[in-house]
């Protein structure tokens, strides 16, 4: 399928969709069944087939992931010229997360236009995460049909944008377990230690590692508890961090200060 293609011969789709989509999404489609297509989630579909002739779902799906990565590769690149290539990948992977793309989703509203099956509608929002990101990765592919690439690369980073930094992205890190691995392993050599405990609502982990450094979270199974908890532990094990790197700093521009005052005594000598 090209950029150029045209729209295949089917029933007329619900205008209210095109209308909804122009108002929430401030774009608007010359090919409307691209946009149908990637908004028509299999489970729809197999619960309304009406429109036999509609982009295959989970093609658009694999076609924007593409694109999504893409972009997102090229704009790391630019923007975090000192990373390598381990750096690069970590990021990447937060940025084309599931669990980003849901968030994405809701920001951009477009979970709010994905048409699912009446069985899937009461699922709690959370539940949706896979549904909510395939389709935002389907809406990409869409978008590149309908209007090209250079269009697509624009409003793709303009809603990435605010993620673009570092300390923002390692917030929204969705496998802060292994994170904390490496952190720790890095730093102390060591693992991370869990303590669970069973609470009448839930979950409860303590984690431990380095030189008395500890978090704990609740959680409704051990895994969110867990993975609350190693968030947690990330945040502080930063903020320990970035205030040891400043102390240092300053100690520098101390010790710089003083051998300056030095210099310019002898030389007054």
């Amino acid at each position: 399928m090209t950029n150029k293609e045209h729209a295949p011969a089917y029933k007329t789709t619900p205008k209210h969709l095109y209308a909804r989509a122009r108002k929430l999404l401030k774009l608007t489609f010359k090919k409307k069944f691209l946009l149908e297509s990637a908004l028509s989630h299999p489970s729809f579909r197999n619960e309304n087939p009406r429109n036999p002739g509609l982009v295959d779902f989970d093609r658009l799906e694999f076609f924007g992931d593409t694109i999504l990565n893409f972009v997102i590769c090229r704009r790391l690149y630019e923007k975090f010229p000192l990373a390598d290539e381990g750096e690069l990948s970590k990021l990447r992977s937060i940025l084309v997360s599931r669990k980003m793309l849901f968030l994405l989703a809701k920001k951009t509203k477009i979970s709010k236009l994905v048409c699912i099956s009446k069985s899937l509608k009461g699922v709690p929002e959370r539940d949706k995460a896979k549904i909510f990101a395939d389709t935002f990765e389907a809406f990409l592919a869409a978008l590149y049909f309908d209007q090209g690439l250079p269009k697509t690369v624009r409003w793709l980073e303009a809603i990435f944008a605010p993620y673009f930094d570092a300390r923002r992205l390692y917030r929204v890190d969705p496998n802060p377990k292994s994170t904390l691995q490496e952190v720790t392993l890095k730093e102390w050599r060591e693992l991370p230690k869990y303590r669970l405990e069973h609470g009448p609502d839930g979950f409860k982990t303590v984690v431990s590692a380095g030189p008395k450094l500890k978090a704990e979270a609740a959680g409704r199974s051990r895994q969110e508890s867990e993975e609350r908890a190693a968030s947690l532990l990330l945040r502080l094990i930063r903020e320990k961090t970035a205030q040891r790197l400043k102390a240092e700093r300053k100690s520098r521009a101390a010790h710089l200060k003083r051998a300056s005052s030095r210099k310019k005594r002898r030389k007054a000598r």
